[in-house]
């Protein structure tokens, strides 16, 4: 069904209620940080500049803003079970870069994430379906406990592959950006196609695409302001709460799947959950003339960027194009998924 002239009014305050936080707020925010020494190294610059983090309280400000929107617009518990899940993966990626979880634990905690589905789904039964929407094959059959089970391992696994895309000027906020869309553009898809699905489903979604928009105006190159653990675990968790409550889990795992397979090739060439910043050798080092050269230390993890950097060194920008690249052809995959599941 295609939304009222009242409703467009309203997905338009929840989409534009967090975006204007992040553009307005970012600023204030990022010299707060630095008067009280809330500041890294940006590693890949030559010499390393200092940058303030993290980002996360304010990006998390505006979740809280746009999915309050969503929620007494449309009265639908989906935007309280997706703010629940990011409040929950804020908090573990606030401590983590406060205090520094182990990389055992934080993956743990962030099982904690999927609960306000979980509790919430008794309170409003449709807040997800416990099936899976395949193209052309159709749905699978429901199963509540399976899939439950699922999800709930779905969180950390999601959360996780975006915190292992935050390692470049820009990346995180043009990742999240591009496959927020390709969910929006599915999530939509669906709306318009499928009979009394609710209209909640896509304005739950703005806010995520409205922080990653904001938030891309300040850690575009060169980054003025890093998000942390705690944005970058928020965004997956945000994620996979939308895909979830939104019947497009397919889709969003074509999306996403360069960084399914960046934290594949890293969690296996390190034999496990490893915290990056304990890691003894680093997968680049910069060259000459501050290019990127992949390390040929045979115990440096196996990442998506160090197999990019196989062919040859690469500037900061050059690298973040050519993963964006990737990830705009499978969010073009993804939409193309959509189609074939709820229009041919």
């Amino acid at each position: 069904m295609f939304p009222s002239l009242a409703d467009a009014g309203l997905l338009s305050l929840a989409f534009l209620a967090p975006l204007l936080i992040v553009l307005l707020g970012m600023p204030p925010f990022m010299k707060s940080l630095v008067r009280r020494g809330r500041v890294v190294d940006d590693v890949h610059k030559t010499p390393p500049t200092k940058v303030p983090v993290p980002g996360g309280p304010l990006l998390f400000i505006g979740v809280i803003a746009g999915e309050a929107v969503a929620f007494f617009a449309f009265g639908s518990l989906i935007p309280v079970a997706v703010l629940g899940a990011a409040a929950l993966a804020f908090a573990v990626g606030i401590t983590d870069d406060i205090f520094v979880l182990g990389s055992r634990s934080k993956p743990l905690l962030l099982l904690l994430a999927a609960s306000p589905l979980v509790l919430l789904v008794m309170l409003q039964p449709d807040l997800y379906q416990s099936s899976l929407a395949f193209p052309v094959l159709g749905a699978t059959s429901e199963h509540f406990t399976i899939y439950t089970a699922l999800v709930i391992v779905s969180f950390p696994v999601v959360a996780n592959a975006f915190n292992m895309m935050d390692s470049f000027n820009g990346q995180i906020s043009w990742f999240t950006l591009l496959t927020s869309l390709a969910l929006l553009f599915g999530i939509s898809l669906r709306t318009l196609t499928s009979p009394g699905y609710s209209l909640a489903h896509a304005a739950a979604t703005l806010p995520l695409v409205a922080i990653a928009a904001g938030f891309l105006v300040f850690n575009r190159f060169p980054s003025k302001v890093f998000d942390g653990d705690s944005g970058s675990l928020m965004f997956g968790a945000l994620f996979a709460a939308l895909a979830v409550t939104g019947g497009v889990e397919i889709v969003a795992i074509v999306a996403i799947m360069p960084a399914i397979l960046n934290s594949f090739y890293i969690i296996s060439s390190v034999r496990g959950f490893v915290e990056r910043r304990r890691m003894g050798s680093r997968p680049t080092y910069i060259g000459e003339g501050g290019m990127l050269h992949a390390s040929m230390e045979p115990s440096a993890p196996t990442t998506l960027v160090r197999m990019l950097l196989l062919d040859g060194p690469m500037s900061e920008n050059q690298l973040v194009r050519a993963i964006l690249a990737l990830t705009a052809i499978a969010c073009l995959l993804a939409a193309l998924t959509s189609v074939m599941t709820w229009v041919l």
